[in-house]
């Protein structure tokens, strides 16, 4: 039998309200594993709740958001927070602690919810700050970084460990040009080992046909998807 969507939007509408600029009308996709999700938007779109329904942070106002099997309107709070334990994300804006130094910020998640050994979560992050191009963990608190090494240190955080799903928004802005191809390898990496890819851009000039191969690409019309011409 296929194995099931790790995540699915089954006829999602989400109607415009605060924090959001736009909602969402009978989104309709699924992304397995080893599959790369593509949705593209025009520069300056509004702020949109398709990230945030991904992980269960906001609730349809119809249809369902599932993921590993699961609508996550089913979900208990710590059961849901269980999950999102197995996301990967980049935000845009760019989300982190404030009161958090970055290595603290990157790791948090792995600390939580595994059992894993810290020196194991921080040997892997370190492996992966110089996949992306760093020397090493930035130090001290997020605000104190410029802008590339911030959105470096937060695909680390997005890449550290076996989520299940990772949810790049906007992943190359604000960054180094080079970190492209850093990604790129990352992608591949995470779908060769069965994980789900979301990746939501403005800007997609930066990816020549042939550097990724996609599962699904879409183009954002305001509240609707459709699928984008080859």
């Amino acid at each position: 039998m296929p194995e099931e969507p790790i995540i699915q939007f089954d006829r999602v509408t989400i109607k415009t309200r605060p924090p959001y600029e736009l909602g969402l009308d009978e989104i309709n996709f699924s992304a397995g594993a080893a599959e790369l999700v593509l949705i593209a938007v025009e520069k300056g779109h509004p702020v949109f709740p398709l990230a945030d329904a991904a992980q269960g942070l906001v609730a349809p106002d119809r249809g369902r958001v599932i993921f590993r099997e699961t609508d996550w309107q089913a979900l208990e709070p710590d059961a849901a927070a269980s999950f999102r334990g197995r996301i990967g994300r980049v935000f845009n804006p760019p989300g982190w602690i404030s009161n958090l130094d970055v290595s603290e910020n990157i790791t948090l998640s792995q600390r939580h919810h595994t059992r894993r050994p810290e020196e194991q979560i921080y040997r892997e992050a370190e492996k992966l700050a110089r996949d992306f191009g760093l020397a090493k963990i930035p130090n001290g608190r997020p605000a104190t970084l410029n802008a590339g090494n911030r959105r470096g240190a937060e695909l680390v955080r997005a890449f550290l460990g076996e989520n299940r799903l990772i949810i790049l928004e906007e992943p190359m802005q604000g960054a180094y040009t080079d970190l492209l191809s850093y990604l790129i390898k990352a992608v591949e990496a995470a779908r060769h080992r069965g994980a789900a890819v979301l990746w939501i851009s403005s800007d997609f000039r930066t990816l020549k046909p042939g550097r990724l191969e996609t599962s699904q690409h879409f183009r954002l019309k305001k509240t609707r998807l459709f699928p984008a011409p080859d």
